[in-house]
This record gives structure tokens, sequence and C-alpha cells, in this order.
């Protein structure tokens, strides 16, 4: 009996090894440097199929609303965010609330090349924007998953560019697990350097229906601090501190989840889309 147990005690001990040799996930090696860290976020986040991003905002910026040239203070309490997108599929589905700008709140969904836009502004049902149909956003809309999804990619290639020096801090408890922090501050001048030596900004004009303009960060402070996932590489946080003059200040932050997991995108039935797109 015992030569039987011990047999089977060594079987097992050789099988759970074979599994950790050829199908586990091999161990993440600890990083010390900032740069690297960054860059196994980079990588991870540009492999990635999907995604799950909350956003929430708070403070108040100036946006000319009306166009004038002169910005007004937008109140951001409570604006808040939440995407699924499909990095792989080009498909997504955004839903936000923008309770300082006349409440504001909707949803947006793209699949299959058509965006389908719905909000408190535009009334019960989704706008269909075909490709190619040279509607535009529409009135009152949201950010697009296809911006979203650009404005990621936007947010990699910041946090890695060599003319940023980023800081690490202390490891912090996040999501279940541990993160590493790295903090990097971008001046007007570092940011209007960036901007001019060809960091790759999406394409906003068409694509964030919001029915106002963005802000004008090129006099801002930008102050990001940025959780790393120590046992995958994977982003689990961004938070961005914005401060400058007459810009006012605001808090942006955006949380990861969900990486790699299945997500399911389906255009609303034909009844909730507005006849005639």
């Amino acid at each position: 009996m015992h030569g039987r147990r011990a047999f089977l005690i060594g079987l097992l001990t050789a099988a759970s090894g074979l599994v950790a040799a050829c199908g586990g996930d091999p161990p993440v090696p600890e990083l010390t440097d900032p740069r690297e860290i960054l860059a196994a976020a980079a990588a991870t986040t540009t492999a990635a199929r999907s995604v799950h991003v909350e956003v929430r905002a708070d403070g108040s910026l100036a946006i000319d609303v009306t166009g004038s040239g002169v910005g007004a203070a937008i109140e951001l309490e409570d604006s808040t965010a939440s995407a699924d997108l499909s990095l792989e599929g080009g498909a997504g589905r955004v839903t936000f609330a923008l309770p300082g700008l006349l409440g504001l709140r909707g949803e947006v969904i793209t699949i299959d090349g058509t965006t389908y836009v719905k909000t408190t502004m535009t009334g019960p049902l989704y706008q269909a924007i075909a490709p190619g149909d040279g509607a535009g956003p529409a009135p009152g809309g949201s950010p697009d998953p296809e911006v979203a999804a650009s404005v990621l990619g936007l947010l990699t290639d910041l946090i890695t560019h060599p003319d940023l020096t980023p800081v690490k801090g202390a490891d912090a408890d996040c999501a279940g697990t541990r993160c590493y922090t790295v903090a990097i501050t971008v001046t007007p001048a570092q940011l209007a350097g960036l901007v001019n030596d060809g960091l790759d900004l999406p394409d906003l004009s068409g694509g964030l229906p919001i029915p106002v303009p963005l802000p004008d960060l090129t006099g801002a402070t930008i102050g990001l601090t940025i959780h790393v996932q120590k046992a995958t590489g994977r982003l689990d946080s961004i938070a961005a501190d914005i401060a400058g003059g007459a810009i006012g200040s605001a808090t942006v932050g955006l949380t990861f989840s969900r990486w790699d997991e299945s997500v399911s995108i389906v255009a609303p039935p034909p009844d909730q889309v507005r006849a005639g797109g």
C-alpha cells in the first residue's frame, strides 16, 4: 500500500510539473525600470483582443461651447463613460453621462462598420451612420468606439514616448492584485513638442460627436499616474490630473478590466432605429 501510494504521489507531482512547464503561464519577472514597466503595458495592450474601460471625470474645464473663441467652465462632476471594445473586430459599445452639459447621456454602438447613436438630445431612437454616407457625427452624440480604441493606442504611445521621464513609485494594491506605479509629468512645452514631433493623435473631427469642441490643453500640465499589474503586465488604470491657468483643472480616471474576454456587440433592433438613417 505504501509503495502504491508513493507511486501515485510521484505520478501526480510529475504530471503537475509537466502542466506547469507546458501549459501554465510563465512567471513574469520583477521589473524595476519604469520604462520597461510601461513597455510591457504597451505590448500587452497592443496585443489585446478586447477590453472593458470605465472612465470617470471630476473638476471643471474651460470649453468653447458656442464657437466664439471664449471658453466657458464646464463642470465634470459625475461625468462617466463605460466601454466594451472589440479591438480586433472594430466593434464596441459606449455609454456615457455628462450631467454638467445639459444632462447629456447616450449610447453608441459600432458593429460591421455602422455606428448607431442615441442621446438625450436626439430622442429615443438610434441614428444609423453607415460607412461613407457623409453623415458625420450625430448631434449630441458620444465617444465613438473606434475613436476609443484609437485613444487607447495614443495612451500607449504617450506613456512610452522617449522624450518623457517616467518615475517608478511604490507598488500598490489594485483589482485584487499588486500593481507597479509609474508617474509621468507632461509640461505644456513637452506636450507641444510631442504634437510637433508627430505624436499619432487620433482624428477626432468625425469621431467625437459630443456637440462641443475638445478643451485646448496646450497650456496645461498633465500629471499621469499609471498602474500596471505585476502578474500580467497589463494596464490596470491611468489617472490624469490636468491643470493650467484659464483652462481650469480636472481629474480623469480610466480603469481597464476584462482583457481578452468575450465581447458581445449587437446592433439595435430595426424598430429602434430611425427610419432613413
